[in-house]
């Protein structure tokens, strides 16, 4: 047995002398020569807004002083889709990393066009770190250093949803209701529903369904509205026709906070919202129904 652990305690003294001689490597070659070190990337990935017409990509200075500054090279290569559509310059010059700049925090920029046109598609691509200037500044320091960052441009909702856009069949459930739940019943019945777009308005759609069906034998309609701000909403009050006290009608009203819709997909949505706002049955209660296409 004392064996082993003498054993175990030359294991973890050797680990310990390994560690501290690496880091002690690192030290000296500041030391050595302080205008040396790496550059690489903070963050590997980066999604853009929707609209946005400006990206930085924040760099890694790991090199302690650097009097005379020093210039790193990149260049852009395609992931998915054009990016060029986008990318207003696709040949950058280098990023010249400024020694009066006290933050040391640089940031690569790029400016980005035609981000106010809508799209029904993703596009990347990568930034790649290719060159340093200076002797005795590195592309990294190893494996694990970040020298290629992915830049992501997600769907842009139009300002008109397309006619085609959640119209069809959908299967609606309730996801968090209170009193049709709490009385046998559900908010929503839930089954297949037609969506169609609003005559009146292209952003909506609309549909019948029955709400409180152990109570109320009527379908009513839903209107859901895809806004200009990026989320879907209720948009006009649910009446089944019911109430618990004299304290007003039992509805159901909009939640404006909605949900962030996409344009590049019209699978599945939940839609949340307020369920007895007038307190008729003890509410209010938040609530949400979704949608999924058949």
């Amino acid at each position: 047995m004392k064996h082993i652990f003498k054993i175990i305690y030359s294991t973890v003294i050797i680990a310990i002398v390994m560690s501290s001689c690496a880091s002690d490597s690192e030290t000296s070659r500041f030391q050595d020569n302080p205008e040396t070190g790496w550059v690489e990337f903070r963050a590997a990935a980066t999604t853009s807004g929707q609209t946005v017409t400006n990206l930085q990509i924040p760099v890694s200075i790991e090199v302690p002083v650097y009097p005379e500054g020093f210039s790193i090279s990149y260049s852009f290569e395609a992931v998915q889709g054009d990016f060029t559509q986008f990318v207003l310059n696709t040949t950058p010059a280098p990023l010249f990393i400024d020694p009066l700049e006290t933050t040391r925090s640089p940031n690569i920029s790029i400016d980005l066009i035609n981000m106010n046109i809508g799209r029904d598609f993703v596009t990347s691509f990568d930034i790649v770190m290719t060159a340093v200037d200076k002797t005795g500044i590195t592309l990294g320091n190893g494996e694990e250093s970040i020298l290629r960052h992915t830049v992501t441009i997600p769907c842009s909702n139009p300002p008109i949803t397309p006619n085609n856009y959640y119209v069809g069949d959908y299967t609606i459930a309730d996801v968090s209701a209170t009193i049709g739940p709490g009385n046998g019943t559900e908010n929503f019945a839930g089954g297949t529903v037609t969506l169609a777009v609003d005559p009146t308005n292209p952003n909506r759609r609309i549909f019948t369904v029955g709400a409180l069906p152990a109570f109320n034998g009527q379908l009513e309609q839903v209107v859901i509205e895809f806004t200009t701000d990026n989320v879907a909403i209720l948009a006009e009050v649910v009446d089944p026709s019911l109430a618990c006290s004299a304290a007003g009608p039992y509805i159901f009203t909009t939640d404006a906070a909605g949900v962030p819709w996409d344009i590049c997909s019209d699978q599945t949505i939940t839609i949340p919202y307020t369920e007895d706002p007038n307190s008729s049955c003890g509410g209010p209660f938040p609530a949400s129904f979704s949608l999924t296409k058949n």
